[in-house]
């Protein structure tokens, strides 16, 4: 796509891109590019490293907190590893590399296992028996069918190849989590891919497609949440009912929650922090 973000006249609500968040280790944490690429399975390196157990199942957040104090982050040797155990480099498997065949949710994907070394670290810290694999571009996973839409390669992302959240449907969450007598909470606790800045409460249902820097999107739907977002993403630990309980009382959908809004890329390209967000087309919040 070649067409250039319009500049937004004085007066109106600028929508800007807030921060960038790529996870390269599924539930691990993350880093914070000013600036990154995006291709149809979402920002590059975006969770096409995993963990599983014995096995070949994956493990995440859900199943051991503790992932949340392994922070992942891809380095010129490959992905670079930072723990309490230590920090190591990580080469991407090579073709060679043996494989293995891993679960993810419904979907059964033969990957790449990843350094020993690595496996070995991660099972310290884990507390439990954990082995390092990664997705690579031959591994063919789909998003589901939804709505009619377009299947697209999807990483080891639980649903979509990008989450999008909003600076303003935090600030909303926060002002009513103080009323109630509970802290605020940091954006960590979504692991958002975009974090748009300038929209109003809520705008984001409403977005159908856009367009950032040379990328182009589509919003697919409204993101479900999990306990997940339940846990301190700085202890590793659940911290209560909180947001969960909070977002019950004014973002169900029938027995679940949402916060956010699962993206698929259109057109692939780069996007920068503080970049325009342009919407090209919106409707009518689907339930």
């Amino acid at each position: 796509m070649t067409s250039a973000i319009p500049t937004p006249t004085s007066g109106t609500n600028h929508l800007v891109v807030d921060s960038l968040h790529v996870y390269p280790l599924k539930g691990a944490a993350g880093f914070s590019p000013r600036s990154w690429h995006v291709d149809e399975r979402g920002l590059r390196h975006d969770r096409r490293f995993m963990v599983v157990d014995e096995d070949g199942l994956f493990i995440s957040q859900r199943t051991n907190p503790r992932m949340a104090l392994i922070r992942a982050a891809i380095s010129d040797a490959g992905l670079r590893i930072t723990s309490a155990a230590g920090t190591l480099d990580v080469a991407f498997p090579s073709s060679s590399a043996p494989t293995l065949r891993a679960t993810v949710w419904d979907d059964c994907v033969d990957v790449r296992v990843a350094d020993p070394n690595a496996s070995r670290m991660l099972s310290e810290v884990l507390g439990a028996p954990a082995q390092l694999v990664w997705m690579d571009d031959d591994c063919k996973r789909l998003t589901s069918v939804k709505r009619g839409e377009p299947r697209r390669q999807l990483s080891f992302a639980d649903a979509a190849p990008l989450l999008l959240t909003t600076t303003a449907a935090l600030e909303e969450l926060n002002t009513r989590l103080q009323r109630s007598g509970s802290s605020a909470i940091p954006m960590d606790r979504f692991r958002p891919n975009v974090v748009v800045r300038g929209a109003t409460v809520g705008a984001d249902d409403h977005w159908r497609t856009l367009r950032i820097g040379n990328a182009a999107f589509r919003v697919s739907n409204a993101c479900k949440r999990c306990k997940v977002i339940t846990i301190d993403q700085s202890t590793g630990e659940f911290a209560g009912n909180d947001p969960l309980a909070t977002l019950a009382t004014y973002r169900a959908e029938g027995p679940s929650v949402t916060f956010g809004q699962h993206m698929m890329a259109e057109a692939s390209g780069s996007i920068s922090v503080g970049d325009w967000v342009a919407i090209d087309a919106t409707h009518e919040r689907l339930q």
